[in-house]
């Protein structure tokens, strides 16, 4: 039979002292997560490269590392995802929108005043770029999409919660990624952005011509400038110690024609995803199957903005345990619940 609960002198039940030690600590450690968790990471500043159209067998994916010993060598010092996968449109003007907005939105033409009336595309969901800039209360140039001049640069949203209020600082020079990276390092003393995203877009560029040489030097000047942005941004008082990098491409190519792409084989949809930084695991391999709407809920985490529209999820597996660990009911230690309140 069992015994009756212990009552207190107003008929209430007695809780035991041990239980009630165990409560006081869980209602405190959830105290502390709230109150920190803005501040949790080591990372203040987010730079997001995009190199257009490397296939995987010619990126990471090359077991040899033949084009890219730069990013395989942060690689040791980060993380990358297999499988990264675009999930949707293996083109660029579909999936550089994906990747900017955590999402596949719709883009819509408009006549772009800044490019003399002309046609131009926007993004119909909010962006990277005005979720940090509203949410934060960041100014345009704490946000900079750095890019060759592409004649008329593919606009953010005309969302009207976010829009052209909170677009970005646009800097489209130079018609090479080299270029474009003798643009970076000025741009980056001048103004500090806290977040900024790098376009390079040459592979792609090359990989059409259909020429093997040129497409393979591409991939290895891209790799080249990813390896001299981090020695800058290490080497940067600024930087140094605060930033993560992130490296990814929108698609592939075909497995049969590195020519083209656009189709739904393994050479289109696979893609490489790069991360290093104060709150990466070192050395990670992480088999957690990923896409591409993953990127910005990521680059949320850490800067402590929420894409609301996203519909890819923060890559947690991706960082440092969280600096309180619990030990609890339903929580265990490498339980990513248990150091991320904002876990997909």
């Amino acid at each position: 039979m069992k015994a009756p609960a212990r009552r207190g002198p107003d008929a209430s039940p007695v809780v035991p002292f041990g239980v009630f030690l165990r409560n006081v600590a869980l209602f405190t450690v959830f105290g502390v997560l709230a109150a920190v968790q803005a501040t949790a990471w080591d990372t203040q500043h987010v730079a997001l490269v995009i190199i257009d159209g490397v296939r995987y067998t010619e990126g990471l994916g090359d077991p040899n590392h033949t084009y890219v010993p730069e990013m395989w060598a942060l690689a040791q010092q980060g993380a990358i995802v297999e499988p990264f996968l675009n999930d949707g449109y293996t083109y660029t003007s579909r999936a550089i929108p994906a990747i900017w907005c955590g999402a596949w939105t719709a883009v819509d033409e408009f006549p772009d005043p800044d490019c003399g009336g002309a046609t131009n595309l926007h993004a119909r969901l909010p962006t990277v770029f005005e979720y940090y800039r509203r949410q934060l209360d960041r100014p345009a140039e704490d946000c900079i999409y750095i890019l060759a001049d592409v004649g008329c640069v593919w606009k953010a949203s005309f969302d009207p919660d976010y829009g052209p209020d909170y677009w970005p600082l646009y800097h489209s020079v130079g018609d090479s990624d080299l270029e474009v990276w003798n643009e970076v390092e000025p741009l980056l003393d001048e103004h500090t952005p806290s977040f900024f995203l790098l376009y390079l877009s040459s592979v792609d560029h090359e990989g059409h011509t259909g020429d093997w040489a040129a497409y393979v030097n591409a991939i290895s000047v891209a790799d080249s400038i990813v390896g001299m942005l981090w020695d800058y941004l290490q080497a940067h008082p600024f930087y140094a110690g605060t930033t993560t990098m992130i490296v990814t491409n929108d698609h592939g190519r075909h497995d049969d024609d590195f020519s083209g792409h656009g189709c739904d084989c393994d050479g289109c949809r696979t893609v490489q995803l790069l991360a290093v930084g104060p709150d990466i695991q070192a050395g990670l391999v992480s088999t957690v199957p990923r896409t591409i709407r993953d990127v910005v809920p990521t680059i949320g985490e850490l800067l402590g903005f929420s894409p609301e529209d996203a519909t890819g999820s923060a890559m947690v597996e991706l960082l440092r345990p969280f600096p309180v660990a619990l030990f609890a009911d339903g929580f265990e230690s490498g339980d990513t619940s248990a150091w991320s309140l904002t876990q997909p």
